[in-house]
């Protein structure tokens, strides 16, 4: 595809590897990460609940330095209707890529604008993960 896969490259045509978890807990300032993937023991009611903390989380993003408007636009309001009208596990299953992919790509345009503001997990090399780094208020020091 001719994507070069330098974190810190400014190719026309790039790409980086991020995790949603370790972002939303930065971005949203939460003390844990949300758990919205089905495991055992995770209810219906829990696993919605938490997927749509994470949607409104991402709704706020509009306001954020780094702007992400999402809440008008017409495949955003239909994902979030089929999470809050969820009744089996398989329905959150299938809205859960689309709001991690959500969560992704913001993470590359928060490192693309905010390079300062990232960290980078492993190297070039061997392979690496871009997350936005903590900041000093949450990093114990």
């Amino acid at each position: 595809m001719g994507l070069d896969l330098d974190p810190r490259s400014s190719a026309p045509r790039r790409a980086i590897e991020v995790y949603p978890h370790p972002a939303t807990v930065v971005f949203f300032r939460l003390a844990r990460t949300l758990k919205y993937k089905a495991k055992p023991g995770r209810g219906i009611d829990q696993l919605k609940a938490e997927l749509l903390v994470l949607m409104d989380g991402i709704e706020k993003l509009a306001h954020a330095a780094v702007p992400l408007h999402v809440a008008g636009h017409e495949d955003w309001v239909r994902l979030r209707h089929r999470v809050t009208t969820a009744q089996r596990k398989s329905e959150l299953r299938r809205a859960e890529d689309p709001v991690d992919a959500v969560v992704c790509a913001y993470v590359a345009l928060f490192a693309q604008r905010c390079p300062a503001d990232v960290t980078i997990y492993g190297d070039f090399a061997t392979g690496c993960i871009v997350t936005p780094s903590l900041p000093a208020d949450r990093t114990g020091r």
